[in-house]
């Protein structure tokens, strides 16, 4: 009886201890990484759109904002951003997107986008919305964009503008 009494405790610990619920901490690092490096052959223009209030590349295959002093590239359903529509491009959580950018789908940014192009290549240099050309960095290492005078103004962008206020 002793036996079987000791069995019994002995199986009723070690039940005891195989049901108690483990603590474990569950840690998830994910590394987007950068994205691919943005090529063109020359400055894109960046036109305003009316509806969301921000800078968009136009005539280039890339989703890049300029907004609040930053460039912002969509790349691969990640957003990006940095000091020059080149790069190098940092990860942005959504959460963290300037509320322009937040409110709106791609889908949507992309259709402001083409209706604004559509507009200024009809115009061409009569366009009448405000742009400037994007300047990654000046050569001289002089990055408030202000070299020879002819700039946008008022945080809106580096490079040759044109504002109508």
């Amino acid at each position: 009886m002793r036996t079987r009494c000791g069995m019994l405790l002995g199986s009723m610990l070690l039940l005891g201890l195989l049901t108690t619920p483990a603590r474990a901490q569950v840690s998830v690092n994910v590394h987007i990484g950068e994205p691919p490096p943005v090529v063109v052959y020359s400055p894109p223009t960046m036109v305003m759109l009316p509806e969301p209030q921000m800078y968009v590349a136009v005539g280039v295959p890339y989703d890049i904002f300029f907004v609040s002093g930053r460039y912002y590239y969509f790349h691969g359903d990640h957003w990006f951003w940095g000091a020059g529509y080149g790069g190098p491009w940092t990860y942005v959580a959504v959460e963290r997107l300037p509320p322009g950018l937040r409110r709106y789908k791609v889908k949507q940014l992309r259709e402001f986008r083409e209706r604004e192009y559509r507009v200024y290549q009809v115009q061409g240099p009569k366009f009448g919305g405000r742009h400037f050309v994007a300047e990654d960095e000046d050569r001289d290492g002089d990055r408030d964009g202000d070299r020879d005078g002819d700039r946008e103004h008022h945080g809106r962008g580096r490079g040759r503008g044109h504002n109508k206020h």
